[in-house]
C-alpha cells in the first residue's frame, strides 16, 4: 500500500542543519498493524508525518497505491488526507465546547460530508462511548478522550490510521482497551501505524520496525 524510497528529511534549527532522516526504504501492506519504535530525536515522529502527508521528505519517492505523492501540490495532498489517511494523537487534540458526537463528526466538516447519525453512533458504539456522546471532553477520562479521538479517525473511512502514542498518557488497563480497537481495526483490513515507546504493545504488533538516528534498523 505505501513504498517509501531512499526517503531523506533536512531541516533547520537554528543555526544546525538536523538530518531528522537519512535513506529510509519501507514498504507497508495493506491491512498490516505496524509499530514504529526507537529512542527520543530518532526520527520516529517525521517518518510518520510523510506517511501521513502531512509533512514532505527533502529527497526520495513516497508511493501511496503506486502514485509518488513526494512533492505534490498541498491542494492534492489535503485530498489524500482527509479522503484516505485517519490520525490519532497522544494529546487527544478534541475540541473542548464540543460533545463527543461532534468531535468525531469533525472531519466531516472539513470533507463537506453531512454528519449520518447512524454512523457516528456505530463509531461511538464500536469503541465504548455509546453512553457519551452527549458529554464534553471535560467530563471523559483519559481513555474515552483517546477513544473519542480515534473514533474521529475513523470517521471518513480512512485506508490508513496513524497513531502516534496512542497509549502513551494512559495506564495499562485503558492501553489494553486502546490496542484491543486498533486490533480489530487491522484484522477488519485497515492498514494501522503507531508509535509507540510500549514495548509490550509493540511486541505484539504484526510487524515493529526500529529506527535510530534517522535510519532502520535490522
Amino acid at each position: 500500500m505505501i513504498e517509501l524510497k531512499h526517503i531523506e528529511k533536512t531541516y533547520r534549527r537554528g543555526v544546525e542543519t538536523v538530518r531528522a532522516l537519512r535513506g529510509v526504504n519501507l514498504t507497508i501492506n495493506a491491512g498490516e498493524l505496524m509499530a514504529i519504535v526507537g529512542p527520543s530525536g530518532a526520527g520516529k515522529t517525521t517518518l510518520l508525518h510523510i506517511l501521513g502527508c502531512l509533512d514532505q521528505p527533502t529527497n526520495g519517492d513516497v508511493l501511496f497505491d503506486g502514485v509518488n505523492t513526494a512533492g505534490m501540490p498541498e491542494s492534492q495532498l489535503v485530498k489524500i488526507r482527509r479522503e484516505k489517511i485517519g490520525f490519532v494523537f497522544q494529546q487527544f487534540y478534541l475540541i473542548p465546547g464540543l460533545s463527543v458526537f461532534d468531535n468525531i463528526a469533525l472531519p466531516l466538516l472539513f470533507s463537506k460530508k453531512p454528519a449520518q447519525r447512524k454512523k457516528i453512533e456505530q463509531l461511538a458504539e464500536m469503541v465504548g462511548l455509546e453512553h457519551r456522546l452527549n458529554h464534553a471532553p471535560a467530563q471523559l477520562s483519559g481513555g474515552e478522550m483517546q477513544r473519542t479521538a480515534i473514533a474521529r479517525g475513523l470517521v471518513n473511512d480512512p485506508a490508513i490510521l496513524l497513531a502516534d502514542e496512542p497509549t502513551g498518557n494512559l495506564d495499562t488497563e485503558n492501553s489494553e482497551k486502546i490496542y484491543a480497537i486498533l486490533r480489530r481495526l487491522s484484522n477488519e483490513g485497515l492498514t494501522t501505524i503507531m508509535i509507540t515507546h510500549n514495548p509490550e504493545l509493540a511486541a505484539r504488533a504484526e510487524r515493529t520496525v526500529k529506527i535510530r538516528d534517522g535510519l532502520i534498523c535490522p
